[in-house]
């Protein structure tokens, strides 16, 4: 049976079997060694792995971080979901509308226009509910088993949850070209990752 030790102070305490350890007393960055190896971070020994997933931990890893594929298909089911419900949106609310649903002229830049920006309104509302959710993650990217997640392996906070929203439109506003930042990222961010300082990996990795 491995015994484990935990740097405390200068110091260390030990040993202690994995199932003391897991017993909801290690943290990621615990700093723990084995009769045989060096310190190392909790959170980088592969013994742990599955406890902190299990705790609601998903470190970025070049395992699991997340492509341009499978984000861009996601992205793709969220705007789906995002225009289904501005549709329903327009129609409840068509006295307040500025232009008459039934003579929807598409060529009409003004009409563009207002789409357009609450289409802006609508995508940072979006993304910045389901990120503060328990989830961390849009319908979109849940059903792609992806989640987003801070430095630390843990679901965004409020404040990272807001940035990375309003970041988004720099990402998407000019063509998409802030979503290429992921093929030339060592963490695989895009433009509105790298503001929030946020990680999109795959739940179904190891």
């Amino acid at each position: 049976m491995d015994e484990f030790f935990v740097k405390v102070d200068g110091g260390e305490k030990g040993p202690f079997t994995f199932d003391e350890l897991t017993d909801g007393r290690l943290e990621p960055n615990d700093m723990v060694r084995t009769p045989i190896t060096e310190w190392e971070k909790a959170a980088d020994i592969a013994d742990f792995a599955e406890y902190f997933r299990y705790e609601g931990y998903y470190f970025p890893t070049e395992a699991n971080l997340a492509g341009y594929g499978i984000r861009l298909l996601a992205f793709l089911i969220d705007h789906v979901a995002i225009s289904f419900m501005l549709g329903i949106g327009i129609s409840v609310f068509s006295d307040y509308v500025p232009f008459k649903i039934e003579s929807l002229d598409m060529k009409n830049t003004a009409i563009m226009l207002w789409i357009q920006q609450v289409y802006v309104i609508a995508l940072v509302i979006y993304n910045f509910i389901f990120y503060v959710l328990p989830l961390s993650s849009t319908p979109g990217q849940y059903l792609c088993r992806l989640i987003i997640v801070d430095a630390d392996g843990k679901k965004i906070n409020i404040a990272k949850a807001l940035i990375r929203s309003a970041g988004k439109l720099l990402s998407v506003g000019l063509y998409g070209i802030g979503t290429l930042a992921i093929f030339f990222t060592p963490y695989r961010q895009a433009l509105h990752d790298l503001i929030a300082k946020t990680y999109v990996v795959r739940r179904d990795a190891l």
